[in-house]
């Protein structure tokens, strides 16, 4: 679909406004949704792409509604992705070779593990505030939830990541 200036869906400079204000939503709803930095840039993009080609409808939603069509498409793409994933993996396939950077990457592999324990809404909130740097009032706007709600739901997710990160504490991998 090509783009021009000023067409039925809105201007380029509309959608531009638009994709600046929600890109850090979008990335953080699809990096809590995969733990492959690529493929969340990749989901991030298409669902600019779906939502340039739904633009005409998606600009007329209040903007709540705009976050919610928003999150919704990037998580609808990345549990396609994991299905085609999925159906793609050939049961004989040889296992992944271990990482030769040791304990950097057990710790990695640790907090990827805590973080797949928390719910998928707590998950994009940890993402949202300690990968793109949101605050709780952005994050809140975001998500149409209460500063407060946010804030207290943090502190419930750090309580569980520490536990689960408890040995790297002990260990004196993480302080």
């Amino acid at each position: 679909m090509p783009m021009s200036a000023d067409n039925s869906t809105g201007t380029i400079s509309e959608f531009e406004s638009f994709y600046r204000e929600h890109l850090r939503l979008v990335h953080a709803v699809a990096v809590a949704h995969t733990a492959d930095r690529d493929q969340a840039e990749d989901m991030t993009q298409e669902t600019f792409l779906r939502a340039w080609r739904s633009f005409g409808q998606v600009r007329r939603l209040d903007p709540r509604a705009q976050r919610a069509w928003l999150c919704r498409t990037a998580r609808n793409l990345t549990i396609d992705a994991w299905r085609r994933k999925q159906l793609d993996s050939a049961p004989a396939s040889a296992p992944a070779a271990p990482r030769s950077d040791g304990e950097s990457s057990d710790l990695r592999v640790d907090v990827g593990r805590a973080l797949a324990e928390l719910d998928e809404g707590d998950r994009e909130l940890v993402m949202m505030r300690y990968l793109e740097e949101m605050n709780s009032r952005e994050i809140g706007e975001a998500l149409g939830l209460p500063e407060g709600t946010v804030r207290r739901r943090l502190v419930r997710c750090r309580e569980l990541l520490a536990s689960h990160l408890s040995q790297w504490a002990r260990d004196g991998g993480v302080q």
